[in-house]
């Protein structure tokens, strides 16, 4: 099977031997593979499985990378034209397929009327059963993708559809769950959702992911979904959608804007975009989230702008970064992206 590489890296921990549902010990799952395909370093772990049981957030590390009744982990990738481009979902164990849609438009269901995916939240999506009451359930997948049918029997990796954006989704991504009995189960911390132990917490758990899995997982407390140049000021749907990214515009370019779409932006995050041009003149722009607390990390996008100073941009590279702050933490660039003008 072609492995994700990349974002995907160096989180390592040895599979348990047992594992705790609401309280009771259960056998190790297969374990599992990684549900997509993913090279070129083109996918994201952006929610993970909410743990807390009231209205505040916690992932498996006692992070804010999940929002509050989040029920599995989305692996995103950077646009439609990604997406577009076809990205794999996989089986991530041997198993039949027991249930699946296909048909579901892939849109921004933010532009939707309300009610309107009532009953078909996930989207397309496939649900496969692994044995021992051992399921996996894979939603938000690309219409006209699925390749499997119900009955069919799959291999451990093996295609089954393709990353989409159908159902209650605002972004290409695939939103992945694994049961055990029917109980949900995080496949990071190996318990059940809200079980995780938040005085237990750390990035080095993979309970349940194979090692081939393992190897190529990192935590990430915030996302930086994309960033780059463009000539005019952007929207978050355009960003989404791949359009608003651009490595060369003209000297008569009417503006110039660098802009970011982060996910996992937390109250009180401090997200800085900087601006360089070829002779030594620019500037930042810092950005503080302010939200109420209830509300978890959230997409934000942000972007800073100059005018064309005079007829003609002065020719050569601009530089822009991106720089994330989180209360308590050193401050670090995520982000850092060249534009050439001639």
């Amino acid at each position: 099977m072609p492995q994700p590489s990349g974002r995907f890296r160096t989180l390592a921990l040895s599979v348990f031997a047992t594992l705790t549902l609401g309280g009771i010990a259960k056998a190790d799952g297969p374990p599992f593979d990684l549900p997509v395909d993913c090279p070129n370093n083109t996918c994201s772990i952006v929610h993970y499985v909410d743990h807390d049981p009231g209205p505040e957030i916690r992932d498996f590390a006692c992070g804010t990378t999940t929002y509050d009744g989040h029920r599995g982990t989305d692996f995103s990738v950077p646009d439609e034209a990604t997406m577009l481009g076809g990205v794999a979902v996989r089986s991530v164990a041997d198993g039949t397929v027991v249930a699946l849609r296909e048909g579901v438009e892939d849109i921004d269901s933010g532009r939707l009327s309300k009610n309107s995916l009532d009953g078909i939240e996930c989207g397309n999506g496939v649900l496969i059963d692994h044995a021992d009451g051992w399921q996996s359930q894979y939603c938000h997948l690309r219409r006209g993708s699925v390749a499997v049918k119900k009955g069919d029997r799959v291999t451990r990796g093996q295609m089954i559809a393709e990353i989409g954006m159908s159902g209650q989704a605002t972004f290409p991504h695939l939103h992945f769950n694994l049961r055990k009995d029917d109980q949900l189960v995080d496949p990071f911390s190996g318990t059940a959702m809200g079980a995780s132990d938040q005085n237990a917490c750390s990035t080095n758990q993979a309970a349940l992911w194979s090692s081939e899995a393992r190897a190529q997982l990192t935590y990430h407390d915030i996302t930086l979904y994309g960033h780059g140049f463009s000539m005019a000021r952007p929207n978050a749907s355009d960003l989404k959608r791949g359009y608003g990214k651009q490595t060369e515009l003209p000297r008569t370019s009417p503006g110039l804007y660098f802009w970011a779409y982060l996910i996992g932006a937390n109250n009180g995050d401090v997200i800085r975009l900087s601006l360089q041009t070829p002779n030594g003149k620019g500037g930042h722009r810092d950005f503080v989230i302010d939200q109420p607390d209830d509300q978890g990390p959230r997409a934000k996008w942000f972007f800073i702008n100059m005018d064309r100073p005079g007829a003609a941009w002065p020719a050569g590279n601009y530089s822009g970064e991106v720089t994330f702050t989180r209360p308590g933490q050193q401050a670090r660039m995520i982000g850092q992206t060249n534009l050439t003008i001639r």
